[in-house]
């Protein structure tokens, strides 16, 4: 099983990583930015790492820095994890058992077994009330599957960027793929752009939300992406799974 943990200006605040150190968890590679890495390899000496080229070239850029580092050494699945995820959690009918970063193994074996392309845990506030164990052709979000053998020479678009993941699902489903959110294995974290690090300062704050969901409708068009306000204020995009058309469907 590959872990990559992307993390930015969270070397003293990372829920993620400060559990996994507590628990001599370190089968994980953390990528970070340059002018970062002395301070990470001093708070967590005992992770493996890779260190971005630049600094400060953005999410997508980090994604698919993972992506491409991933093909070229044949790592055929990998997973990719926000640095800020809290808990794991096991579904067992509707209650959740607190778990540990091991269930990816079994969800991982899930995944294989059903062909997934692209796939994630549940988050925790929907996994509870699920009605079936893969929720297929949606969303993958914070801690994500990814296989290679499937996706090779797929990547983010920067365009997006604030949607990348959603984009890349979407692209995954275009292409005749499938993605998956796995109900039985979830996870729990802050609200975007909630707490210092990670994108907070470079995106959420200078209110980039805007940007990218209107460049989502203007890539997607607005029969499958719809910009919304939510309640509290935020810039969002309505995506219409179900009218995604996949490039290799059958004309006969």
């Amino acid at each position: 099983m590959n872990i990559f943990i992307p993390s930015k200006n969270r070397y003293d605040t990372s829920q993620l990583l400060i559990a996994l150190q507590l628990n001599n968890f370190y089968n994980v590679t953390v990528v970070v930015e340059p002018e970062e890495y002395t301070a990470y390899l001093h708070q967590f000496p005992n992770f493996k790492y890779i260190v971005l080229d630049q600094d400060n070239q953005g999410i997508t850029y980090v994604r698919n820095y993972i992506k491409k580092y991933t093909e070229i050494a044949n790592i055929k699945t990998y997973w990719q994890l926000d640095d800020d995820i809290s808990n794991f959690y096991n579904r067992q009918g509707t209650k959740l058992i607190k778990a540990d970063i091991k269930i990816l193994d079994d969800c991982e074996k899930m995944f294989l077994s059903s062909n997934i392309a692209l796939g994630s845990l549940e988050y925790r506030q929907f996994a509870w009330s699920a009605t079936k164990d893969l929720v297929v052709n949606s969303f993958c979000d914070s801690c994500v599957f990814v296989n290679n053998e499937l996706t090779n020479g797929m990547a983010y678009r920067n365009y997006v960027e604030g949607k990348e993941d959603r984009d890349f699902a979407m692209q995954v489903i275009q292409n005749g793929l499938k993605t998956a959110r796995n109900t039985l294995f979830s996870f729990s974290c802050p609200a975007n752009g909630s707490n210092k690090g990670g994108l907070k300062e470079i995106f959420y704050d200078l209110g980039k939300e805007l940007e990218c969901c209107k460049n989502m409708v203007d890539l997607w068009g607005q029969d499958i992406c719809q910009h919304y306000v939510k309640p509290d204020g935020r810039n969002d995009v309505k995506i219409h799974w179900n009218k995604i058309k996949s490039k290799q469907m059958s004309l006969f």
